[in-house]
């Protein structure tokens, strides 16, 4: 009696179906995981930029005088902020003097001061109490250059200097 050993496995035909299901599923998953890491980004920058305003603040009171936010280049007035910026003691006008900490451009997004007091503002600065200087309040919006992505976001700070962030549809 002749014993043969059956192997199994699978056949060249049967991983070709596979992985071609697998490409054209991936295919289908891979604009939605963009967008996702895309909103997932400017969320993450808005809550930096509250994070900086936060610190500035408290900042402000711990030294019991002036401490300014700073954009490095706020000469672009449709995009004072995107360039980086910077938290310092007192109010230089721009990133010298005591730094207190730096934050990186904003790749591919813009962040704009918008508002009756904050249009065109590369400072924001808060007084020993905590409270902004300017003697209104204002808003940031934070859009992608890629008019693909959106929403966007926006953070909206009041005089007191308190801080909150929405959705928002960037239009270009």
């Amino acid at each position: 009696m002749i014993c043969r050993s059956k192997e199994s496995g699978f056949t060249v035909i049967e991983l070709m179906v596979t992985v071609a299901i697998a490409a054209v599923l991936l295919g289908y998953a891979l604009p939605s995981f963009n967008n996702f890491i895309s909103q997932r980004t400017m969320a993450s920058r808005i809550n930096e930029f509250t994070l900086a305003i936060a610190y500035a603040r408290s900042e402000a009171v711990t030294i019991r005088g002036i401490v300014s936010i700073q954009a490095v280049d706020a000469s672009d007035g449709g995009n004072e902020w995107g360039p980086g910026y910077c938290v310092v003691v007192g109010n230089p006008g721009d990133c010298t003097g005591t730094v207190l900490r730096r934050f990186s451009s904003l790749n591919n997004l813009t962040l704009d001061a918008i508002g009756a007091g904050f249009d065109n503002q590369g400072t924001l600065s808060f007084n020993a109490r905590g409270l902004l200087t300017l003697g209104a309040g204002g808003s940031l919006q934070l859009c992608s250059t890629d008019e693909d992505i959106n929403p966007g976001r926006t953070a909206a700070v009041n005089i007191i200097g308190r801080v909150s962030t929405n959705e928002l549809v960037c239009t270009s």
